[in-house]
């Protein structure tokens, strides 16, 4: 059993927090904390369906299995860090704050990375990405929550051509809310 503490503790999303593995720095661990299992249940079967195609990981965290903690099931996904090696602060952070240098370029290449690899995201939220820094600047965009396929009949799981329909759209509503609070990602062809 892993024993979690505050200490470890460094982001919480709407239903899961997210915790430093305590024996592995380039790990975290979720632990789900409100009743979302169908939900939880479709992002790792997706998260599966991702690994039995072997995509590139260079822009989405991979899943490394469960694991039992004090806290209950923990599930253990890549961890995002900065050169500092601190977690990588999300993109609704920066939107707050001051949106570094390369974030544009950033997610241009995460929406190329999408299409390329047909991956698709419940929602694109700016609190599902995060921005790993290096020397101040974004370095990457990479989506670390809310991967899966939502829709009753998930055809766009097994159909690239469905997936990158479903992905436009996903990412037009993604860039009218980032227009929304002022950062410009609008480029057509990418």
């Amino acid at each position: 059993m892993i024993t979690l503490d505050q200490d470890l503790f460094f982001a919480e999303g709407s239903h899961r927090a997210c915790y430093k593995h305590p024996s592995n720095s380039n790990l975290c661990i979720k632990i789900c904390f409100s009743e979302k299992a169908k939900a939880q249940q479709r992002e790792l079967s997706y998260y599966n369906h991702l690994s039995n195609r072997n995509i590139k990981w260079d822009l989405l965290t991979r899943f490394h299995g469960v694991v039992q903690t004090n806290m209950g099931a923990g599930y253990v996904f890549d961890l995002v860090t900065d050169d500092n090696y601190q977690p990588s602060k999300t993109l609704e952070y920066y939107l707050k704050e001051s949106v570094p240098n390369g974030t544009v370029k950033a997610l241009l290449r995460l929406k190329h990375y999408l299409l390329q690899h047909s991956i698709v995201t419940t929602t694109l939220r700016p609190n599902n990405i995060v921005c790993k820094k290096n020397n101040g600047m974004t370095e990457k965009a990479i989506i670390v929550d809310d991967i899966g396929n939502s829709e009753f009949f998930p055809i766009s799981t097994y159909s690239p051509y469905f997936a990158k329909r479903k992905i436009g759209r996903k990412w037009r509503q993604f860039e009218r809310l980032l227009n929304h609070q002022g950062l410009d990602i609008s480029v057509d062809d990418v």
